[in-house]
């Protein structure tokens, strides 16, 4: 296929393949219409096409010549080869790939590269870890309003039920009728999922401009895809996919669970902690358990009304971590969630949906963890 005429643009751009190998160029063509998508073919990389393409597939000669011209890093670049040396990873480290794929070897996981890429938005998701700093705090509630919040702006979100106990978030968000895979449901042979197939598999709704998709887990059955393995993979999909990714986890996260995977992708870690003693001393072990293992930023909601007088440094002090936002009571939130009708008391002036809203900004902020 000729190189096009023009310049791709983000919203039109395919997948980039620039290789000399024709042989090479045949079959990653052939892949790519195994994916269900199609493949921008072109002689010579372009620095307009290197920064509009969701995905740039070189071999080792064309990548060599692009690192001699100085094109900036960027994701989502991966080299194809037939067999690999040490100048091809050299070469490989030297224009910043994220992939180095051998065929026909990694077939399958070029094949899911390529599905990937045929949807993916412009930027990279986030994930967001919410759980109590006591039992009855209202983490899943913030939880919930942050993916609703996310939503609304027109992005899409990803509401990630990491608590086996703790009744399914799909009853939160109003979801629990709609047709779609729970973790029960969800296998992760290869420890990786398509972007595309999961946004497809799970229960979603349209929310403002945006869409609302959520992994819950089951009432009635163990929630068998709920292990590292399954979490790590939802959360790159939910990245890849684009999503603000917002997980609600159980207040104990015990080493080596499938909590500790989240703590360690996570951009930020969120701990909602009522303005009372004896929550502050729950919240301080939570505080603490939670900082040992998170590569992020670990901060505080807190909500009102205080019995004993606490102000927000006073919580702060005794939690161990810094305080993101106070939260009033919320009208109506109880029975709206009893309802299923979470959404319906979001409104621009809620107490609920302005502390999820600055979790957000927060979020947006926040720089990737540091690897652990």
């Amino acid at each position: 296929m000729p190189a096009a005429a023009h310049s791709p643009t983000p919203e039109t751009a395919r997948p980039l393949l620039v290789v000399r190998d024709a042989e090479l160029a045949e079959e990653v063509s052939r892949l790519a219409a195994a994916s269900g998508g199609a493949i921008e073919r072109a002689p010579r990389l372009l620095p307009a096409a290197w920064r509009a393409a969701p995905l740039v597939l070189l071999d080792e000669p064309t990548a060599a010549a692009c690192a001699t011209h100085g094109l900036p890093r960027r994701r989502g670049v991966a080299l194809i080869c037939r067999t690999t040396g040490e100048r091809l990873w050299r070469t490989a480290f030297d224009i910043g790939a994220e992939r180095v794929l051998t065929l026909p070897s990694d077939e399958h996981e070029l094949i899911e590269l390529l599905t990937d890429a045929a949807d993916a938005p412009v930027g990279e998701g986030r994930v967001l870890a919410v759980l109590g700093g006591c039992g009855g705090a209202g983490a899943s509630a913030l939880a919930t309003a942050a993916s609703v919040v996310a939503a609304r702006s027109g992005g899409r979100s990803l509401l990630v039920d990491c608590d086996p106990f703790g009744g399914g978030l799909d009853l939160a968000a109003g979801m629990e009728r709609d047709e779609g895979v729970r973790w029960s449901g969800l296998s992760v042979g290869t420890g990786r999922l398509g972007a595309g197939a999961l946004r497809e598999a799970l229960p979603k709704k349209r929310v403002g401009r945006g869409e609302l998709a959520v992994l819950a887990c089951d009432r009635d059955r163990t929630p068998s895809g709920l292990t590292p393995e399954g979490v790590r993979a939802v959360l790159g999909a939910g990245r890849r996919s684009g999503a603000t990714v917002v997980c609600d986890l159980p207040r104990c996260p015990a080493p080596g669970d499938s909590d500790e995977s989240v703590l360690g992708d996570a951009e930020l870690v969120v701990v909602v902690v009522p303005a009372e003693v004896r929550a502050c001393a729950a919240a301080a072990r939570v505080v603490a358990a939670v900082t040992e293992r998170a590569g992020c930023r670990v901060r505080l909601v807190v909500r009102g009304p205080s019995p004993g007088g606490l102000r927000p440094r006073d919580v702060a002090r005794a939690a161990g971590a810094p305080v993101l936002a106070t939260m009033r009571p919320q009208p109506r939130l109880p029975a709206a969630v009893d309802r299923g009708d979470l959404v319906s008391v979001l409104h621009r002036r809620s107490p609920l949906a302005a502390a999820a809203g600055a979790v957000l900004a927060e979020l947006a902020s926040s720089e990737s963890p540091v690897p652990r």
